[in-house]
């Protein structure tokens, strides 16, 4: 059946493994979608300067929309903004306090994100901060994170390893009720408010344009994917996803992000 949306998280499942798509291929796909009446939603823990640039060489990119920071973020393709919601500053400053103290989230890199630029600690010199603007263009160095000022929608915690199911299960624990950490893939936490999501933001679309559950697709590969996909009526996780998100009626694609699987499940739906 086809969708009347279809949503996709981006690294790790739309993008290659050097942040790269088929542009021509995905900029016709959108103008046959349109045609067809359905929807395209980027869904990311990234930021909304680094995916507009990514899409910016597409001669359809109007009708792609936007739901950026897990879920803190969502706005069009022509740049109107439908929904934001911003962490308290006592809320997000505990967490960042207290992740630079606990010794079970030593070595980590923190990112407090805006909704127009990203903060660290990192010297703008440092090999860090410059991988970091691949995904963060607007990424600013200061000398203090707890002297921003800005609106902040999410954090964004990463460390040199893979494997960080303990760190969120430790942040999640001390700040129930007033944050969650979501792990993003690639030894990396995303924290948001308790309601905001992926899911939530999709499914505050699909009331916008009435659009049912149901009636939606999605692909992921990590943890702040899962619950997008266990929501909508098609929920499928690429080959190369953690296994740990395969659950209740997710399918797993034969086809990893390596070989354009949100591409080719798309191709089916146009025949």
């Amino acid at each position: 059946m086809r969708p009347k949306i279809i949503a996709t998280d981006l690294d790790g499942t739309f993008l290659d493994e050097n942040g790269h798509y088929n542009q021509h291929q995905f900029d016709a796909q959108l103008a046959a979608l349109a045609r067809r009446e359905m929807r395209f939603v980027v869904t990311t823990g990234d930021p909304l300067d680094h995916v507009q640039a990514l899409f910016a060489p597409l001669a359809n990119r109007a009708t792609l929309t936007y739901i950026v920071e897990d879920g803190a973020l969502t706005v069009t393709g022509t740049g109107k903004q439908l929904q934001s919601q911003a962490i308290a500053p006592q809320d997000w400053q505990a967490a960042v306090t207290w992740l630079k103290t606990v010794p079970i989230m030593a070595d980590c890199f923190v990112i407090v994100c805006g909704r127009n630029r990203a903060y660290t600690e990192l010297p703008a010199t440092s090999q860090r901060f410059h991988e970091s603007q691949a995904f963060y263009p607007s990424l600013t160095s200061v000398s203090d994170l707890l002297q921003v000022t800005d609106a902040i929608l999410k954090i964004d915690v990463t460390w040199l390893k893979t494997d960080v199911v303990a760190q969120v299960a430790a942040f999640n624990q001390h700040f129930q009720n007033h944050l969650v950490g979501t792990s993003s893939g690639l030894g990396g936490m995303n924290v948001t408010l308790p309601l905001v999501s992926k899911a939530t933001a999709l499914l505050a679309l699909g009331r916008i344009w009435g659009v049912l559950p149901e009636q939606m697709a999605a692909f992921g590969d990590s943890g702040n994917d899962h619950a997008m996909l266990e929501m909508v009526g098609q929920g499928f996780a690429v080959a190369n996803a953690d296994p740990a998100i395969i659950t209740g009626n997710i399918q797993r694609l034969p086809a990893n992000n390596q070989l354009g699987a949100v591409g080719q499940q798309i191709d089916q739906w146009l025949v």
